[in-house]
């Protein structure tokens, strides 16, 4: 009975919707347009379908927008995207004959009975709205339990501007997608993990820890993979790319990829970074050993001890593009963050404990330290980036070098991990803490882990490996330090999460 009951509770609102055009005028593009649902069908995960509109004048349309209603008491803002013409023709959704589109809908709630508001927008402004019922199936896969997480702190009724959803970046599978009231919002198909992913362009890069392969993974789950040139040009070294590791990062023209490989027949561990465009040709290349080598031997310093081939001795994790400055933040997880020029590849400074290895022995290394006031320099850091204010955001793992020589020191250790924005003054050659926020000193993350700001006074700060690497803490919080949510998932060593950003499905435009 309850099955029949929703059956016909679903075309009852569908002749209602069929009734709700934005406009009843037979002189407008819409109304000419006679949009109507044709069918339905689920996508590759319960959070993705496709509707099917019969539609009369594609060519008059500009765009095509839906928004999902959000469950009732909570309080992350609805799904929201807009289709511009020029991107649905880009991936043939339009069938011309049976006058037919294709239109991708997620965001859904899975095992649920969502509900769909339509826009289409026509060249002379007319629009044609309608309502579609949804109804999903249960998810069910191993990333299931990013929908039942252990709450911390529910999201508060306060506005929380650029956090309502977060992609997730795992090693169980491709990226996932919650909203922050911790409900299970997209996951995707066919890629077995997501630690080195970028949103950019409407879709999710994904690089390969296994291959020199950067995939394409859209938002309705189509999946493509384009091939990354095997061999790096431009230096006498030959070097073969063997796999994508750690984070991928806009840079000035393409996406900032850390690579290992093998070089004159040596592993090169993670000290290979380069520039991508979108179709995987390789537009720049830097590699830390070699920078870092020439520095030293060009300022009286022997390498050999230091610049160690064939070893995890410098263990890149994050880079990043600052446009204002056009230089390169590159962090070294063993040693420090290295500010790059661009063009050049010169070294401006070097952010780090002075404990370790690389200020006690190296005075070329040294001579190029940056001076940390009023808190701790970055130990073990992850996930830089620059702030709208443009200073340098950073997690904190507070972890000491794990790689270091037989017999060198391997730099102080943090009691928690936090959060830390530093202000550089390049010209005093100084770095002071502007902020940092220390759950009362309470969590230690001393691998992966991330720090993000969203751009509006409020930042979303990712505890990878907490409670000794058993649990996963997503938290959003403003500048003052009020939690907006807390969230606690189960996870070993990174699993469930390298690390997370926010993403903007509230207000995505594909164009």
């Amino acid at each position: 009975m309850k099955t029949h009951a929703r059956a016909f509770l679903w075309w009852i609102m569908l002749l209602l919707a069929a009734c709700s055009s934005g406009h009843d005028d037979e002189d407008t593009l819409a109304a000419r347009a006679h949009i109507a649902l044709a069918a339905q069908a689920p996508g590759v995960t319960p959070f993705i379908h496709t509707l099917t509109l019969d539609l009369a004048q594609f060519d008059a349309l500009t765009s095509i927008a839906y928004t999902i209603e959000p469950r009732p008491g909570t309080r992350s803002k609805p799904v929201a995207v807009t289709y511009e013409r020029a991107w649905l023709e880009r991936r043939n959704a339009y069938a011309a004959a049976a006058r037919r589109l294709a239109l991708p809908v997620f965001g859904l709630y899975a095992g649920y009975h969502n509900v769909v508001t339509i826009t289409a927008t026509f060249g002379d402004g007319s629009i044609h709205r309608q309502q579609v019922p949804v109804d999903t199936p249960a998810y069910s896969a191993a990333d299931a339990f990013y929908d039942a997480p252990a709450v911390q702190a529910a999201r508060s009724g306060a506005a929380l501007p650029g956090l309502d959803f977060i992609e997730l970046h795992n090693i169980l599978g491709p990226p996932v997608v919650i909203d922050s009231d911790g409900h299970l919002r997209w996951a995707g198909a066919g890629l077995s993990n997501s630690v080195s992913t970028l949103f950019s362009g409407g879709g999710f890069f994904v690089g390969d820890p296994r291959a020199p392969v950067l995939y394409r993974l859209e938002p309705d789950g189509a999946l493509n993979a384009a091939p990354i040139p095997a061999q790096l040009g431009g230096s006498a070294a030959t070097t073969t790319l063997t796999n994508f590791h750690h984070d991928l990062a806009p840079g000035k023209t393409g996406l900032l990829a850390e690579m290992d490989g093998v070089t004159n027949g040596v592993a090169s561990i993670g000290t290979i970074l380069i520039e991508l465009g979108p179709d995987g040709q390789v537009l720049r290349q830097w590699d830390m050993a070699r920078i870092l080598r020439d520095h030293m031997l060009a300022n009286g310093d022997d390498p050999t001890d230091f610049v160690r081939d064939g070893a995890d001795w410098f263990h890149m994790n994050s880079a990043i593009y600052d446009r204002a400055a056009d230089a390169l933040y590159v962090s070294g997880r063993e040693h420090f963050v290295v500010k790059l020029d661009y063009e050049s590849g010169r070294i401006a400074w070097l952010l780090g404990d002075t404990s370790k290895d690389w200020y006690l022995n190296y005075p070329s290394l040294r001579a190029l330290a940056l001076t940390v006031s009023d808190g701790n320099p970055p130990i073990g850091q992850h996930s830089l980036s620059i702030t709208a204010g443009g200073n340098l955001l950073l997690f904190n793992n507070g972890a000491p070098s794990f790689n270091a020589p037989p017999g060198a020191p391997a730099g102080a250790t943090l009691p928690y991990s936090a959060p830390v924005e530093y202000r550089i003054d390049d010209a005093a050659r100084s770095a002071q803490v502007a902020w940092t926020h220390e759950h009362d000193r309470n969590i230690v993350s001393d691998i992966c882990s991330s720090v993000f700001d969203a751009g509006t006074g409020h930042v979303l700060v990712t505890y990878s490996a907490a409670a000794d690497r058993t649990q996963l803490r997503l938290a959003g919080i403003d500048r003052a330090g009020t939690i907006g949510f807390e969230y606690a998932y189960p996870s070993i060593n990174c699993t469930a999460a390298f690390l997370a950003r926010p993403i903007a499905f509230d207000a995505l435009q594909l164009r």
